[in-house]
């Protein structure tokens, strides 16, 4: 969908140039020649991205952006205009919450890539959001419609909640998607390991921490008090979550005993390999969904490349299936994405080994991810390869990796590859 701009200026001839550029750049350009004006056309057709001039007879320009950038809910950009006599009112303008300023004479370079890049800014802010707020669990397996039920069941409820699972399978947008489902505010706060519960307490938000191990042992002990005397009343929850089930939590030598027993009872979410069926409702989401927030071109997997991708084994999860939707989106312009291409787009990604070298593993680590789910996608994949290579003899793995066997086998089962006994 083009992005609609907004044009404040109180000279005709201004108004229809820059509308006439902009509509020539695909833009949808609404006008408006005083403040009043601009305030209806705002409310009305809610625009992307307002080019204001700063003089503007009885309320200017500077005014009207403090008057906008006033209410804490006004994330639309603003880029000034200016003459060569106000250049320095339009820098201090950047102070108030302007985007940035262009000078007139107008320089259609100049005009373009602001317009572009405050756009941008925009976007990239909503997708932040969007992506706590809009993205939703997908699948109608048994074993993901068992879990929304047991989501849904718990939205009224202020308990603490805790989450087990692997990297990459989810846990954060399953947080996510109870606090949209809650009372609460639909959004939620990510525990920040800088600052602590210092900025967070109250809670006006549910709080989710990501990786509790990461948490230091003062941190933990300051988590659980928080979560012992979270009032009754608040609407407000705690969401703590980890890679490690409960017995492996009570083994981390990092790790407090005493919060390491809310895991006793956690929800686990389930690795993309345990509801492998869902994978092609997954693709038609993520296609549609990077198509919409991303705008990236829409795609269509053919039934032979779903086939192929649903029997894939995904060592990064539903992570690294969404990291290839969009390297395939942004493959090629033919509208669907066939079984050949599929199998090029693993090789080149290297995911799979096409030398098949026994002692040679490929792996394209998606640099969006954080440093631990970087490190758990490799060491899944790694020990995989060496447990094959094995014939899933633990004793054999052991000497292969050079690793004590009880430490494998607690290893293994968090990565979630189990050897033949």
């Amino acid at each position: 969908m083009s992005a609609r701009i907004l044009i404040v200026d109180d000279e005709p001839d201004i108004r229809f140039l820059l509308r006439e550029i902009l509509e020539d750049e695909g833009y949808l350009v609404d006008v408006a020649e005083h403040a009043k004006q601009a305030n209806e056309m705002r409310q009305r057709k809610s625009p992307d991205l307002v080019l204001l001039d700063i003089w503007m007879p009885e309320i200017d320009g500077v005014t009207l952006l403090k008057e906008w950038k006033s209410s804490a809910d006004d994330d639309c950009p603003v880029v000034m205009m200016s003459g060569h006599g106000t250049v320095e009112t339009a820098v201090e303008a950047t102070k108030f919450g302007a985007f940035d300023f262009v000078e007139k004479p107008l320089s259609m370079a100049k005009l373009l890539s602001t317009v572009k890049a405050a756009l941008s800014s925009s976007r990239q802010t909503g997708q932040q959001d969007l992506s706590l707020i809009k993205e939703e669990p997908v699948g109608n397996s048994r074993i993901v419609r068992q879990l929304k039920q047991q989501i849904q069941s718990l939205r009224d409820s202020n308990s603490p909640l805790f989450f087990t699972g692997a990297n990459g399978s989810g846990r954060k947008m399953w947080a996510a998607y109870l606090s949209m489902l809650s009372d609460s505010d639909e959004s939620m706060q990510i525990y920040d390991l800088n600052e602590g519960l210092a900025g967070v307490m109250p809670l006006e938000k549910n709080l989710y921490v990501e990786e509790v191990t990461d948490l230091s042992l003062d941190q933990q002990a300051q988590l659980y008090h928080a979560i012992q005397h979270n009032p009754e009343t608040t609407h407000c929850r705690f969401i703590v979550s980890s890679r490690f089930d409960h017995t492996q939590l009570c083994e981390h030598s990092q790790m407090s005993a005493v919060l390491a027993e809310f895991w006793r009872d956690a929800i686990r979410i389930p690795s993309l390999d345990e509801h492998i069926e869902d994978i092609p409702e997954l693709l038609e989401y993520y296609v549609n969904w990077y198509g919409e927030y991303e705008q990236l071109p829409y795609r269509h997997f053919g039934v032979a490349a779903q086939n192929l991708l649903r029997n894939y084994h995904w060592s990064g999860e539903i992570s690294q299936l969404k990291q290839f939707i969009k390297i395939a989106l942004n493959n090629s312009d033919d509208e669907t994405i066939e079984l050949d291409e599929v199998r090029q787009l693993l090789q080149q990604s290297r995911m799979l080994d096409p030398s098949n070298n026994e002692n040679t593993m490929q792996l394209t680590i998606d640099l969006d991810m954080e440093l631990r789910e970087a490190r758990e996608m490799f060491e899944r994949e790694f020990l995989s390869r060496h447990l094959a290579l094995s014939g899933n003899n633990i004793t054999e793995l052991a000497k292969r990796v050079g690793q004590e066997r009880t430490h494998l086998y607690r290893k293994l089962k968090s990565l979630g590859l189990h050897s033949k006994k």
